[in-house]
């Protein structure tokens, strides 16, 4: 295990239920098998149990399932990959590495992932303070979250390299067209600190609808909390949709050394 404590930077060790350092400092895995390495139960600001178990149903449809395969092509399947947000697992279980690691800030997602997929080490932790040690991961990941790039680019061992999953410009865009009265193309979104940009991989694929699908892929994205009555009204008597799923695979690498992780 490569974790650290996130109070002295020393490494963990595993010890019955907890996790513990040479300083004595513990941290309890939780029943289903993460491992809890928040320092303050008022930091869990992940998704809810409702979203979480959207996403969870919507993904299982397989709907999905070609960027996973997609992302998997592009990993090393071999070394260490960290999967920053890794939320429920869907992604994150099919990975092929000598180590996995996956932090997210739900508790109600990681409970899925630790229980569904064993090959992973799972931890309740932030992507922008992991309890990593320096230039210990081969590959990392972000889907469809902020990128940590300080965190990344300390992280990563020499000739490492970083992926991050953004939506393509037309991504879901039959479902913006019923929800908004303008809808909207996704901008390129490009990190522009620390990170080298090398490549981007384009994936697209459409995927049918019916109306549990479409209220689970509603209840897993932010139209959920940025959408009016009327365009919520307008989309709850869609019955079945063919839906655009396109997105982008940013490949970075590092751009220059940070110094090293500094403790709490």
């Amino acid at each position: 295990m490569r974790l650290i404590c996130p109070v002295c930077g020393k490494p963990l060790v595993r010890n019955g239920n907890s996790a513990v350092c040479e300083n004595r400092h513990s941290f309890d895995y939780a029943r289903s098998g993460y491992l809890n390495l928040l320092l303050k139960s008022s930091q869990t600001t992940g998704d809810d149990r409702d979203m979480a178990a959207a996403r969870t149903r919507f993904l299982e449809t397989g709907a999905y399932s070609f960027l996973r395969d997609e992302i998997s092509r592009l990993l090393p399947g071999k070394g260490v990959v960290s999967d920053l947000g890794c939320g429920e697992g869907y992604y994150t279980s099919a990975f092929q590495a000598d180590e996995k690691y996956g932090f997210d800030l739900s508790k109600s997602a990681l409970t899925h992932a630790a229980k569904t997929d064993p090959s992973t080490m799972y931890v309740l932790a932030s992507i922008f303070h992991l309890p990593l040690p320096d230039h210990c991961t081969d590959a990392a990941l972000t889907c469809f979250a902020p990128a940590a790039s300080s965190e990344i680019l300390r992280i990563l061992k020499p000739g490492g390299f970083f992926l991050h999953v953004t939506p393509g410009p037309r991504h879901l865009y039959e479902m913006k067209e019923v929800l908004y009265d303008t809808p909207y193309l996704n901008p390129d979104k490009k990190i522009p600190y620390l990170l080298k940009h090398a490549d981007a991989v384009t994936a697209v694929r459409k995927f049918h609808a019916d109306r549990n699908m479409l209220r689970d892929l509603f209840m897993m994205t932010p139209y959920a909390y940025r959408t009016g009555e009327a365009g919520i009204a307008r989309l709850s008597k869609v019955s079945e949709m063919d839906i655009t799923a396109e997105f982008v695979i940013h490949i970075y690498t590092p751009q220059q050394e940070l110094p090293g992780r500094q403790v709490y």
